[in-house]
């Protein structure tokens, strides 16, 4: 009886704990590096003012940024696109001050898609970026960055 017991407890752990571990794995795996690496390119070759960084992360060719902004005059919300490539030449030079980036979270489709949210704060002004990449022959790029800044 004692064996029985002992063969149901571990299946039942088994049950529970493999699909853990399969997530875990998928966590850790190739892909979900190489996802968080754009990411981070893009971040540090931001803060870094590093082009060659900001091209390794961003699809340069279709890439794009959407934004909201405010008319000065009518007060009205719109939704502004910049083309990646527009929006890297933004960042030329290293920042003074110390910028922070966590993800905060990785959703990977098929090894074909993903989509960042990445926690972006600056000493001025506090970022939340969805970052939509593809994987494509050259790897991972961000294909769409969409954004929403609240200033400190």
């Amino acid at each position: 009886m004692n064996k029985i017991k002992l063969l149901s407890i571990t299946m039942t752990l088994f049950t529970f704990f493999l699909p853990a571990l399969s997530y875990a794995d998928a966590l850790t795996g190739k892909e979900y590096q190489a996802v968080v690496k754009t990411a981070y390119d893009y971040f540090n070759g931001a803060a870094n003012g590093d082009q060659a960084l900001l091209a390794n992360a961003f699809d340069m060719e279709f890439g794009d940024v959407k934004m909201i902004t405010v008319n000065k005059d009518t007060a009205k919300e719109t939704i502004k696109t910049v083309p990646l490539k527009a929006f890297s030449s933004y960042f030329t030079k290293a920042t003074k001050d110390t910028w922070v980036a966590n993800i905060l979270s990785v959703d990977i489709v098929d090894d074909k898609m993903a989509m960042v949210k990445l926690d972006f704060d600056t000493p001025k002004t506090h970022y939340i970026d969805y970052l939509v990449m593809y994987k494509r022959e050259n790897g991972w790029r961000i294909v769409n960055k969409t954004f929403v800044a609240k200033k400190k």
